[in-house]
């Protein structure tokens, strides 16, 4: 997946900053240029500091970039309780359980899922894999241990939006009380 990417005028302002401190270390280093130990190490240190914060401060901004898109999606949708989800979207019989796994789901998704629709699309609707790409795995393991079901690899694969989630999750927990 090719994602957008875009330098904002700080993250623009630290790279040059950084890469120039840098230079100046360099310089400082070349052959007939005298500059004091203590000089190259402050201005190695503050463009290792301008390098790493940048880099923080761009996936942060990818993050938020990311979180915007997965709100703006879902915009404009009632905003739901995990109960009123639950029962607006699902039959009585899985009500509750969508229930459950929209608010297991909102544990490990820095998205605000009070206006999620069954058929939101993980990846392409909710961002989930640019959001967090430990989010899937996380949320998984923790319907199987609340279910006391097992999820192999496979089906989690096949699982793209929370309605097939629900569908599954109901199943599998079918099979196993025969």
């Amino acid at each position: 997946m090719i994602t957008e990417f875009k330098i904002s005028s700080k993250q623009g302002l630290l790279i040059i900053l950084g890469v120039a401190l840098l230079l100046i270390v360099g310089v400082g280093n070349a052959p007939g240029v005298k500059l004091p130990w203590y000089l190259s190490v402050l201005f190695g240190l503050a463009g290792l500091v301008c390098g790493v914060y940048g880099s923080v401060y761009a996936v942060k901004l990818a993050d938020e970039t990311e979180k915007q898109r997965a709100l703006a999606h879902m915009a404009g949708r009632p905003a739901l309780s995990e109960t009123e989800f639950g029962k607006r979207y699902f039959p009585p019989e899985r009500s509750e359980l969508a229930a459950k796994l929209r608010k297991i789901f909102s544990q490990h998704i820095i998205v605000d899922l009070s206006q999620l629709q069954p058929n939101d699309r993980f990846v392409e609707d909710l961002r989930m894999d640019e959001l967090d790409s430990m989010a899937t795995v996380e949320f998984v393991i923790e319907v199987e241990k609340e279910f006391g079901i097992k999820i192999p690899d496979a089906a989690a694969e096949k699982m793209t939006t929370f309605q097939s989630v629900v569908d599954y999750v109901a199943e599998a927990i079918k099979a196993k009380a025969v």
